[in-house]
């Protein structure tokens, strides 16, 4: 059985070092012995990618005005910002760093975001409900109180820069971090503007995670005002986004900008906008999309239209040979060739997968249903795990890029990018390895060891019966340490059957 010390070993040694930040490879053990989170189970896949993502994550640690930041990239990349940061991953790293010991140093990370020393606005990518969660994970909680206005103001800046007088929020695919989707990109090479399950999923959830923070402060008056936002976004992602049998991007000919000047050319008002549906997409961009599950990520989606899960597992729609394919297999433009090394048009995405993953684990605890069950999850995980190599000179390697081929487990913007030379333009040498812009530690920790992320108390209700007799998850939790044991039959640790919990 390996050990964290022969994991880092494996990882080092197999490894290219290009950029160093805080936390370099000769430090990595002693890093990580004292502060991630560490599995022992019987998947040897899901246990090892767990392990490697928590070896990945630390090299994204960085020191910015005095403070703990994280990257996406490794290299310095023309469209970050400070301290090479990019607002789109930011909930991911939150995501995954509220289970490290060293938790507290990302509070700084918090603050550099929600006082504008980045730019938290770059990508539509708002995070109220990920740092409340980690404040909630880590023992944190007094941050909201004492910083309620940054909070408010957060929320605000994504009103004032994306609201439509009808209530819902208008993006765009390349500022979702999504360029060249089905939905979003016509076949001239037109950006649409539109109203996504993106933005409009992100902030029905930050309206309701604002709600209850004001709920929680006693003023009712506040808690109400987010609360009927809530409930506006549900109602009109309902009524526009909602084609009757998927939730689907609408995006509006009326406004759009072309590739190359980045110049807004519109010939209307927002009207278009505050009007458009899904109905009005022209056939070109009317396609499924994994967004579509995001509503349901939120608790936005009604009971009720679970089977349209069952396409994660249909392979003419969302099932790929490798992962989850981004957009509907069976489309008309599905793949469809572009000069560019990053393709939303069905490749597989780990952010993606992310997503959806959080989506049937959002289902799993939330919903009456019978479509989707732990198996399913436990297969969806395991895939992703084994999206997580590459091959050099025939030798098989823990590796994570940013996008992969559909059906061939090739890693399609590296390959992409080392065919034109690596330009310094696009990130330079091996710009998406060791890429962090996912989540997987949070996945199962939440997903499959069931460790709930919404309580100040440790609670875990595992959701691997009958697929691991056992697992042990040493766990930092709210300013301590635990060992959770999961033994099905009682045998293995010797400790009892079912959750044994033991602080350390």
């Amino acid at each position: 059985m390996a050990t964290l010390r022969d994991y880092v070993y494996k990882f080092n040694s197999n490894d290219e070092e290009s950029f160093k930040n805080l936390i370099d490879n000769d430090h990595a053990y002693d890093f990580l012995s004292q502060n991630a989170p560490k599995l022992t189970c019987p998947d040897s896949d899901i246990e090892e990618t767990f392990a490697f993502r928590t070896w990945t994550y630390r090299k994204h640690i960085r020191i910015e005005d005095g403070g703990w930041v994280v990257s996406e990239f490794l290299p310095e990349v023309p469209w970050a910002d400070k301290g090479n940061t990019i607002s789109a991953a930011f909930p991911f790293h939150l995501d995954e760093a509220k289970w490290f010991a060293c938790c507290k140093e990302f509070i700084f990370y918090i603050d550099f975001m929600l006082k504008n020393k980045g730019n938290p606005y770059h990508y539509y990518v708002p995070a109220i409900p990920n740092i409340v969660r980690f404040l909630t994970v880590t023992g944190n909680e007094w941050y909201i109180k004492d910083n309620i206005n940054l909070f408010e103001d957060y929320f605000k800046g994504w009103e004032d820069r994306h609201l439509l007088d009808c209530g819902l929020y208008y993006s765009e695919d390349w500022c979702d971090a999504m360029e060249f989707s089905i939905s979003g990109t016509t076949k001239d090479n037109c950006i649409l503007k539109g109203v996504r399950p993106t933005l409009n999923s992100y902030m029905y959830e930050n309206s309701i995670y604002m709600a209850k923070i004001e709920r929680d402060l006693g003023r009712l008056d506040k808690a109400d005002f987010y609360q009927d936002k809530a409930n506006k976004i549900s109602t009109l992602v309902e009524e526009r986004l909602w084609d009757g049998s998927f939730y689907k991007a609408a995006h509006t000919l009326n406004c759009y900008r072309k590739l190359g000047s980045w110049e807004l050319k519109s010939d209307s008002s927002y009207k278009s906008l505050n009007e458009i549906s899904v109905k009005d997409n022209l056939p070109e961009n009317d396609v499924k999309e994994l967004i579509g599950y995001l509503p349901w990520a939120v608790k936005l989606a009604p009971p009720g239209r679970d089977s349209v899960f069952n396409l994660l597992k249909d392979e003419k729609v969302f099932k790929a040979t490798t992962g989850f394919a981004s957009a509907d297999i069976s489309h008309e433009r599905f793949l469809y060739e572009r000069p560019h090394e990053c393709l939303w048009n069905g490749y597989v995405w780990p952010f993606a997968t992310s997503q959806t993953i959080n989506a049937v684990i959002s289902l799993l605890n939330n919903y009456k249903q019978d479509t989707i069950t732990n198996k399913d999850l436990y297969d969806f995980i395991k895939t992703f795990a084994k999206m997580h190599y590459i091959y050099k000179d025939g030798k098989k390697i823990n590796f994570i890029d940013e996008m992969m081929h559909p059906f061939k487990h090739e890693w399609s913007t590296r390959d992409t990018l080392r065919k034109l030379g690596w330009p310094k333009n696009k990130g330079g040498y091996e710009r998406g390895k060791d890429y962090n812009h996912s989540s997987f530690i949070d996945l199962v920790i939440r997903g499959l060891c069931g460790v709930d992320d919404t309580s100040s108390t440790l609670k875990v209700n595992p959701r691997i019966y009958g697929i691991w007799k056992w697992f042990k998850l040493e766990l930092p939790f709210n300013g301590k340490k635990y060992n959770i044991y999961y033994d099905e039959d009682g045998t293995y640790f010797n400790k009892g059957k079912g959750v044994i919990i033991e602080a350390l």
